[in-house]
């Protein structure tokens, strides 16, 4: 496993700062400024971008079917995943009623590659040695703490900060009720940090197979790339449709990037990282 290099979490926190600072003069001309309520991609994560944070833990559920021995845990388990993609599908149809989308034709259409590429994992299991299995249960299995680190945090901040959301306070047709992110306790709502944004970071699931699959490891440089690429792509989403500040969304990557680094970090994890088996 390697480390986040010094440099890296220097310029990070560089970054960090000098996006918080403006952000506490800009957010609220920023939005102003870009918000497209109507914007085809924007409404597209708004409704499927936030996949990444739970298809790793549908994932683990579906590995530790597969290996169970009896019938029964086997059936419970399969039970679970298709509930979980139940409410996935139920939630990415309501996120679209609520903007007067149709959402059959996406859902089914998001829900039918997801269901190939499943198809394809679920046969792949089967050809794979018992080491690689216990590799990747490692991997979605630490991702799957790193869903539950971020739905206490994230929603946590939420309740602390109640600083009230950007087209809220357009459709009430002022704009009195916008606090600053650095003022907790605001008027109520659910801005600050950016949900979505955080769920997006559960594509960092990818660094946790890295870790434990040497192939991937190989290709960790580009896979970091790939993950921040999908990260500020939903950040920059959230703004556009209004639904968040700037602050917010780097709030979000902040906290996630910090999970993910106490994820890693902890002994817990090491340990079991190290009793993998070869492959």
């Amino acid at each position: 496993m390697r480390p986040i290099s010094r440099r890296a979490l220097i310029a990070g926190l560089v970054l960090f700062a000098a996006g918080m600072a403006a952000a506490a003069q800009w957010d609220l001309t920023v939005n102003q400024a870009v918000y497209t309520p109507a914007h085809p991609v924007a409404l597209f994560l708004e409704a499927f971008g936030f996949y990444p944070l739970y298809l790793p833990a549908l994932l683990w559920v579906c590995t530790a079917a597969q290996r169970a021995g009896r019938t029964a845990v086997r059936a419970a388990l399969w039970a679970v995943c298709a509930a979980g993609a139940a409410g996935l599908w139920a939630y990415s149809a309501h996120e679209l009623a609520k903007r007067g989308i149709p959402s059959a034709l996406p859902c089914a259409a998001v829900w039918l590659v997801l269901a190939a590429l499943w198809v394809w994992y679920v046969r792949a299991l089967g050809h794979v040695s018992p080491a690689v299995r216990a590799r990747l249960s490692f991997a979605f299995g630490a991702a799957t703490a790193y869903l539950a680190a971020q739905t206490v945090v994230i929603n946590l901040l939420k309740t602390v900060w109640a600083r009230t959301r950007f087209d809220d306070m357009l459709a009430a047709g002022s704009f009195a009720d916008f606090t600053p992110w650095f003022r907790p306790f605001g008027n109520g709502g659910s801005s600050f940090p950016s949900g979505h944004t955080a769920a997006a970071c559960g594509v960092f699931a990818l660094i946790f197979l890295c870790d434990a699959l040497p192939a991937w490891n190989r290709r960790r440089t580009a896979v970091w790339a790939g993950c921040w690429a999908y990260v500020v792509l939903m950040a920059v989403s959230r703004v556009v449709i209004g639904r968040h500040y700037p602050s917010d969304t780097l709030a979000a990557m902040s906290v996630m990037t910090l999970l993910l680094f106490a994820v890693r970090s902890s002994r817990p994890y090491r340990r079991r990282l190290e009793e993998l088996p070869d492959i």
